[in-house]
């Protein structure tokens, strides 16, 4: 989403043989498949179908929130348990997730970056860990690099530290997220998604070796276009990197751009645009693959062209996570008081108040 996990986690601080092709055959999906499936009504075929929380449950346990997924949030500033802890706690629901990213302008600092896995401790949900494929100093042609095994160290390091260093609950790695948008050190194009798939592989193969445990996303940012794209919905298909190393499928969005909605007919826009992938293009996607879907960031903006205080966008996401609660797996709202966002909900920062009150209500 355009420049704001960098500049959420400067806030935080002071305060994302190679497969060459998109996807892989069917037998490897049916082994993803899980246990509850139903057959798929009229008009969706192929689309998994299940009771509501079955995904969550495959994936990551019964939501201590008592909703039928996972939900928390990116509190914003101090990144800490206990702050994840009153996210829920201000919503009178406990909070099931919570995200962190580590330090990464170089390979040294992404290494060494443990202290964010570590503040979590004491956080009774899931980490929802944001794994850049290369640091904010590298180039995107690094890539190759990835995919060739030459980083394996570090990858295979923070896959350590988060097996060894988070006690809470379980983990969600989200490698090399929001890869379709311009403002990632690791940003791909439709020409070179190859190489962006060849990386993910590798990765995702690494921090499965070292952490077995360890839950891999795959994320992209909505309704943002893949530079180069021939199709709408290639951010999902050119770059998915394959069935057997990705467990959750998802993206980020937020209340802007073609994705802003404040009436039934934007709302309509915003679930599949015409122009880039939306929140119902990635459910659809996640059913036919029989995956998880996740939502790891998500949110209202007063910048770039946002809605504000905009209590119909809070009430159509949770109608969203309610109409897909049978294979949606998390949900994380991304809090940030910071002036370039400005959609803070909870009362630390009530910078919101019409849709913190309705979050509140819904959730």
């Amino acid at each position: 989403m355009r420049s704001l996990v960098a500049s959420a986690l400067a806030a935080a601080l002071a305060v994302p043989a190679a497969l060459l092709a998109p996807v892989v055959d069917a037998a490897s999906a049916t082994t993803a498949t899980p246990a509850a499936s139903t057959a798929a009504p009229a008009g969706t075929t192929g689309m998994w179908r299940g009771r509501p929380g079955t995904m969550a449950r495959e994936y990551l346990g019964t939501p201590k929130s008592g909703l039928s997924w996972h939900s928390g949030a990116w509190t914003g500033e101090f990144m800490n348990a206990r702050n994840a802890t009153r996210w829920g706690t201000w919503r009178g629901r406990p909070s099931d997730a919570t995200p962190t990213y580590p330090e990464w302008r170089t390979w040294k600092e992404l290494e060494n970056s443990a202290w964010h896995i570590e503040t979590f401790n004491g956080f009774k949900g899931t980490l929802v860990y944001g794994m850049p494929m290369l640091p904010k100093n590298a180039k995107p042609a690094q890539l190759r690099d990835v995919a060739a095994g030459r980083h394996d160290r570090t990858y295979r390091t923070i896959a350590r530290q988060l097996r060894t260093k988070y006690k809470s609950g379980k983990v969600v790695v989200r490698i090399g997220w929001e890869a379709n948008g311009s403002w990632m050190s690791f940003r791909t194009t439709y020409a070179k998604a190859p190489e962006y798939r060849a990386a993910f592989r590798r990765i995702a193969k690494v921090v499965k070796k070292e952490f077995p445990g360890a839950v891999i996303d795959f994320d992209i940012n909505c309704g943002t276009r893949l530079p180069g794209q021939k199709n709408r919905l290639d951010s999902l298909t050119r770059l998915y990197p394959g069935d057997d190393v990705v467990d959750l499928i998802g993206c980020d969005t937020y209340d802007w751009d073609v994705l802003k909605a404040r009436s039934e007919r934007e709302w309509g826009r915003a679930l599949r645009p015409s122009a880039a992938v939306g929140i119902q293009d990635v459910a659809d996607f996640a059913r036919k693959r029989r995956k998880g879907l996740a939502f790891p960031e998500w949110g209202l903006t007063h910048a770039y062209d946002g809605y504000g205080d905009n209590p119909f966008y809070v009430r159509k996401m949770h109608a969203f996570f309610r109409a897909n609660s049978d294979v949606l797996v998390l949900e994380d709202y991304f809090n940030v008081p910071d002036q370039h966002m400005k959609n803070s909900l909870w009362s630390v920062r009530p910078q919101n108040p019409k849709a913190g009150a309705e979050y509140k209500r819904l959730w």
